[in-house]
C-alpha cells in the first residue's frame, strides 16, 4: 500500500494539521508502508525534496500562499505521475482538495480530512469560504471515499454544511496519553494563567489580555500571564498589554521544546483558550489531561467539552466574563481526567483506525 499525504504545510512548520500529518506519516512508515508527502510550503528555509524520518517530503513553492495554497504547475505534473494507491488530502479550507479531485488518477482512492471549523479566520477568508463551499459540496465531498472528522462537532457541521457528504466517519485525533500522564501538575504562586498557541486575531488573545487586566484590577490574589506562541499579532498584543497596563505581569515565550512546554502546563494554575475556530484543540486536550483547570468559549467544538464538565465555559468575551471564568476554574482545581470520562485515543489507537479506513477504501476499488 502506497500512501500520498497532501497538506498545505509540513514539518518544520508547526500547527494542529502539521502535527497530525507528521504523526500519521511517520507511524505508517514504522509499520512498513511507503509514504510520500506533498506540501505547498517551499521556501528558502526548506528543501524541495528530503527524507524526514523515512517519509519522502516533496515541497512546492505556492503561486499563492495562505490561505489558498495554490500550487505551481510542477505540483500538477507530479500529482499526475504519482503512483500512490491512496491520496489522503488535508484541510478543506484550502484549494488542495479540489485540485486533488480533478488531477488524481482514476484508480487512486481519495480520503479527505477537512480539519473544518465552519468559518474563515478573517472576514475576507470567511467570504471566500462561503463561495468555496459550493464546489466542496458538489464536487469534493461526494467524490471522497471517506471523510474523516476529528471531533463530534466537526462531524455535525460537515453534515450541516455539506449535505451530499454521506461517508463521514469520526476518528478523534491521537493524543500522547502516556506522556501527559507522566506530567505532575504542581501550580505555582503567583497563579500562572497560561495560553499556548498561535498569536493570530481569531485566537482572541487580545480578549484574554483585557480579561486578565480586569482580573488583576478587581481580585485580591496575584496572577501572572504566560503567553507561549508566536505569530502576526505579536507586536499588536505587546502594544495592547502596555496600553492597558499589564506588561509587567506577562511572560512572552516561543519556540519551546516539548519538555519546556509541558513544564509550563505543570506550573500553570489555569489554562485559557478563547478561540472558536477549532475542530479539535490539541493544547486544550493537553491541559485537561495534565489536570490544569481550563477556560474556553462555550461555543463551537469546545462547547462539547463544557457540557462534559471537562472545562469552564464563558458565554461572553467581555473582560469581566473572562476574568470570572478564570476565577471559577482556579477554584475548581479538578483532578486529572479519567480515560473513561471521554473517548481519548492514543496515537497508536488512532493510526489503527486510520489504517482500517485505508483498507476499507482499497476494498471499494472495482
Amino acid at each position: 500500500m502506497r500512501i500520498l499525504q497532501v497538506t498545505p504545510r509540513y514539518f518544520p512548520n508547526f500547527g494542529g494539521v502539521e502535527i497530525v500529518v507528521k504523526r500519521i506519516s511517520e507511524m505508517l512508515v514504522e509499520r512498513g508502508l511507503s509514504v510520500t508527502v506533498y506540501s505547498i510550503d517551499l521556501s528558502s528555509k526548506t528543501e524541495e525534496k528530503q527524507d524526514v524520518n523515512g517519509v519522502l517530503v516533496r515541497r512546492f513553492k505556492p503561486l499563492r500562499g495562505d490561505p489558498l495554497y495554490l500550487p505551481p504547475p510542477s505540483f500538477i505534473r507530479a500529482l499526475k505521475r504519482e503512483e500512490a494507491d491512496i491520496v489522503h488530502v488535508h484541510n478543506a479550507h484550502t484549494l488542495l482538495p479540489t485540485l486533488v479531485v480533478l488531477l488524481k488518477r482514476r484508480r487512486q482512492r481519495m480520503l479527505l480530512q477537512p480539519h473544518y471549523h465552519k468559518f474563515g479566520q478573517t472576514r475576507i477568508r470567511n467570504l471566500l469560504l462561503g463561495l468555496y463551499k459550493y464546489p466542496l459540496d458538489k464536487l469534493v465531498f461526494p467524490r471522497a471515499e471517506f471523510v474523516i472528522a476529528n471531533s463530534p462537532y466537526e462531524m455535525r457541521i460537515i453534515r450541516e454544511d455539506f449535505p451530499k457528504c454521506e461517508n463521514v466517519v469520526l476518528i478523534r485525533e491521537g493524543i500522547s496519553l502516556m506522556e501527559l500522564k507522566s506530567v505532575k501538575w504542581s501550580p505555582e504562586k503567583p497563579i500562572r494563567v497560561l495560553y499556548v498557541g498561535a498569536l493570530r486575531r481569531y485566537k482572541n488573545v487580545g480578549k484574554l489580555l483585557e480579561g486578565f487586566a480586569y482580573l488583576v484590577k478587581e481580585k485580591e490574589e496575584t496572577f501572572k500571564l504566560v503567553i507561549v506562541g508566536d505569530g502576526s499579532e505579536h507586536e499588536r498584543l505587546v502594544s495592547l498589554a502596555r496600553k492597558i497596563g499589564i506588561e509587567g505581569y506577562i511572560e512572552w515565550k516561543c519556540k519551546l521544546s516539548r519538555k519546556q512546554l509541558l513544564a509550563e502546563y505543570a506550573r500553570a494554575g489555569v489554562f485559557v483558550s478563547l478561540s472558536q475556530l477549532e475542530s479539535f484543540s490539541r493544547v486544550i486536550h493537553d491541559a485537561i489531561l495534565i489536570g490544569v483547570p481550563t477556560v474556553v468559549q462555550n461555543s463551537g467544538a469546545t462547547a462539547d467539552m463544557v457540557r462534559e464538565g471537562l472545562v469552564e465555559g464563558v458565554d461572553s468575551l467581555s473582560p469581566s466574563a473572562v476574568a470570572d471564568g478564570i476565577v471559577k476554574a482556579v477554584r475548581k482545581t479538578p483532578s486529572k481526567v479519567s480515560e473513561t470520562q471521554r473517548a481519548f485515543l492514543s496515537w497508536e489507537e488512532y493510526l489503527d483506525k486510520v489504517l482500517e479506513i485505508y483498507k476499507r477504501t482499497l476494498r471499494n476499488i472495482r
